[in-house]
């Protein structure tokens, strides 16, 4: 018996290009968290070069802490920076583009000379999500992206409270079970 000849209009699966639709997250699943090595595999030479500014400028910041986090299988893990009980912001990869994510509030955004960012960043600001009192702006890391998204959190830095001093408070002790009595 003879192989179906393919129907015209439609191409053949071997050579059909991938789908133009939504970017591949890239690391979904929450019980295999990348390695440091794995997420900066994924970035071009350039790219990873500014992330590692990015990370050196948020380091060298008292109190702020880098911890990978899973956002949820739409986002995948990221790099969260933490001072504190407060965020501060998350770099993520979103497709193949390295994304940084921050939240300025009404005093942050205060602190911020918007007219003074590239054209990245006031492209951010004008697809910035949120409400007036709390801004989400995505800015993508290559390019002019990454020294817009340090001034937005030197801004942010400004105005959060000090970091604490020490280490944070241990848990509450687990609760102790009682017997039932029946």
């Amino acid at each position: 018996m003879a192989a179906k000849p393919a129907k015209p209009g439609k191409p053949e699966k071997a050579g059909k290009p991938e789908k133009a639709g939504k970017p591949k997250v890239a690391f979904p699943k929450k019980n295999h968290p990348p390695t440091e090595a794995e997420f900066l595999a994924r970035l071009p030479l350039p790219v990873g070069k500014k992330f590692e500014g990015v990370r050196t400028f948020l380091k060298k910041q008292g109190g702020v802490v880098e911890d990978l986090y899973f956002y949820g299988p739409k986002t995948g893990w990221a790099f969260r920076y933490r001072r504190g009980a407060h965020s501060l912001a998350t770099v993520t990869l979103h497709g193949d583009r390295l994304v940084g994510i921050v939240a300025l509030d009404a005093a942050a955004q205060g602190e911020v000379d918007f007219t003074a960012l590239s054209e990245v960043g006031e492209q951010a600001r004008r697809f910035a999500s949120g409400s007036p009192a709390l801004v989400w702006l995505d800015l993508p890391l290559d390019g002019h992206g990454a020294a817009d998204f340090r001034v937005l959190l030197k801004a942010k830095l400004k105005t959060l409270p000090p970091a604490a001093a020490g280490a944070p408070p241990p848990p509450p002790p687990p609760k102790k079970k009682t017997a039932s009595v029946n």
